[in-house]
């Protein structure tokens, strides 16, 4: 039933944006997609087998200014339905957990903001139920990775309450654009989104991140802390800091490499992580006349707190995941993309041996 609901909402937005695209405004933009998978654990983990899970995405952008309400104004909306198993929790054992789409099932309203563009474009201010992953610490060459950290460092996402897939939380964002090189942003957010409402007591996250881009490069510099998360010896509170680059390195004809990295440290302090290192290299074009195709290996380590290791003895320092990924659109809507992940010491328990995971990843998007 809700798998349905979903489709007839997908059609429904994308007939009420068609219709306001041929009256001239231009005003909504939608975006749908459709993300499901088959991930096998063929070795190692807590045991072999295959689980499928799926992600849909409904978007909804609209310019405000171009519909004639307000000026300088942009309203979005995301609604997500998630279903299947989590094959980290049940195959794998693996604390970083190796697909970024795994949720489970679930129905969510999950983004809901309104942003204020002020002085042409120089400051924007947001409000609203907002995604932090989605303007902060995000490595582009690291996007095409399957891998959950690849897409923020655990040393956040694995000691604090954070408003990310597939829980975002209240927010206030402001943006200020120096240039087109430099620019800096700073937010505060909701300390736990899973319950929604603020509450003094779940405590917040704030984080601010410098970034520099110049010719397809990017370097960001990012601090952040949670008033509330959980530390060793019981009390709360941690802070951290991150860096994240993104560096073009050869261009050919109808292709391209680059390197991506990502370091992001916690305080000594932290429940599970004190540090992550992440990095690897992007192609696209690798095979002649396909130059939309993108490969990629990476590396992501995790190293495990001070605090996590003494609650489990014997417990290895690090986990660290390799991956290997190809994506390859058929069409302009339908794309696949298989991976596969050698994964050492999974959430450090030596009775785990190291896992082998083959995904295959099908992407829908309209």
């Amino acid at each position: 039933m809700k798998k349905s609901i979903f489709l007839y909402v997908c059609i429904a937005c994308l007939g009420v944006s068609n219709a306001m695209a041929e009256e001239g405004t231009g005003a909504i933009t939608t975006e749908v997609s459709y993300v499901a998978e088959a991930v096998r654990n063929l070795s190692g983990g807590l045991q072999k087998g295959t689980k499928y899970e799926a992600a849909g995405t409904l978007g909804a952008t609209v310019d405000l200014e171009k519909a004639g309400l307000w000026s300088g104004a942009t309203a979005y909306v995301e609604f997500i339905i998630d279903h299947g198993t989590d094959p980290s929790g049940t195959l794998i054992g693996d604390f970083q957990t190796a697909s970024n789409i795994a949720d489970g099932n679930r129905t969510r309203l999950q983004q809901v903001w309104f942003e204020q563009s002020l002085m042409d474009g120089a400051i924007a201010v947001l409000v609203g139920t907002h995604d932090l992953n989605a303007e902060f610490n995000v490595t582009e060459y690291g996007g095409l990775f399957t891998n959950s950290s690849f897409g923020i460092g655990p040393e956040i996402s694995g000691n604090a309450a954070t408003s990310l897939f597939p829980e975002a939380g209240l927010a206030a964002r402001i943006a200020f654009h120096a240039n087109d090189q430099l620019a800096f942003s700073a937010a505060a957010y909701d300390g736990d989104p899973a319950t929604r409402p603020l509450r003094a007591a779940e405590g917040y996250m704030y984080i601010a991140e410098a970034a520099y881009s110049s010719e397809g490069a990017a370097y960001k510099l990012g601090l952040w802390r949670h008033t509330k998360a959980p530390v060793q010896g019981g009390g709360q509170g941690l802070s951290g800091a991150y860096i994240v680059i993104d560096q073009p390195l050869w261009d050919w004809d109808g292709g391209s490499m680059g390197a991506f990295l990502q370091y992001g440290l916690a305080q000594r302090s932290a429940e599970n992580i004190k540090n992550y290192v992440g990095g690897g290299f992007h192609f696209s074009g690798l095979i002649p006349g396909r130059s939309n195709d993108e490969a990629g290996i990476a590396f992501a380590r995790a190293d495990f707190s001070n605090n996590y290791r003494s609650l489990n003895p014997g417990f290895k320092k690090a986990e660290t995941a390799i991956e290997l990924t190809y994506r390859a659109p058929l069409t302009d809507w339908l794309a696949v993309q298989p991976a596969f992940q050698y994964i050492m010491a999974p959430s450090g328990d030596p009775a785990l041996r190291n896992a082998k995971v083959g995904l295959l990843r099908l992407e829908l998007s309209l």
